[in-house]
């Protein structure tokens, strides 16, 4: 005889299952998502339009910041030149974005 309890772990069981479908295919997409982006960034073009989407592509450089951390306690000591500051630097790579929106249509509608 099934109890409330058994019910519980069958449905809690089916919903574990479908997280996990799910969670799959969302990897897969992603993993066909990363493809893509591949494939219009190493076109070189900065927008590419498509038939319903256009996909702009942004590029981000390096750069540098002060490690605030690191700054605070070396100024507590006294006698602090630059060539510190320079060793102290946190790089923040660069990194190249797409952007998917729909194409504005060419006419009123």
């Amino acid at each position: 005889m099934a109890t409330k309890f058994d019910n519980t772990i069958d449905l809690a069981s089916q919903v574990v299952d479908r997280l996990g479908d799910i969670k799959a295919q969302i990897a897969e997409l992603k993993a066909v998502e990363a493809n893509l982006i591949a494939l219009i960034i190493n076109t070189g073009d900065s927008v590419v339009e498509g038939s319903t989407f256009r996909a702009a592509v942004s590029t981000t450089a390096d750069r540098t910041s002060l490690d605030v951390k690191a700054a605070e306690a070396k100024l507590r000591e006294l006698g602090v030149d630059g060539r510190w500051f320079s060793k102290n630097q946190k790089v923040t790579r660069g990194y190249t974005s797409v952007r998917v929106s729909a194409r504005k249509s060419g006419g009123a509608l």
